[in-house]
């Protein structure tokens, strides 16, 4: 059986789909509703990627929060300055 998506084709969607959630999401829906068996599974696989891009971004996010990386970043007087 001929491959309708070549292996560079799939991992061009499985990155974009990782680092942009409207990518993903569009990609991943749209091979999802096809009838084949193959655009179902690599849609499927867009939809992960993009879940899992997602997840990594908060946890990192959680993360810098948690250890006061994000706030040591911006000096105090410019948290101040954002105040008045």
């Amino acid at each position: 059986m001929e491959q309708k998506y070549s292996s560079v084709v799939r991992w061009i969607l499985y990155i974009l789909s990782f680092f942009s959630i409207v990518v993903g999401l569009v990609a991943g829906i749209l091979l999802w509703t096809r009838d084949d068996a193959e655009s179902k599974q690599v849609g499927k696989n867009c939809l992960i990627a993009m879940v899992l891009g997602i997840v990594l971004w908060c946890v990192c996010y959680l993360l810098m929060m948690v250890m006061g990386i994000g706030s040591a970043m911006v000096p105090s007087s410019m948290l101040l300055l954002s105040l008045v």
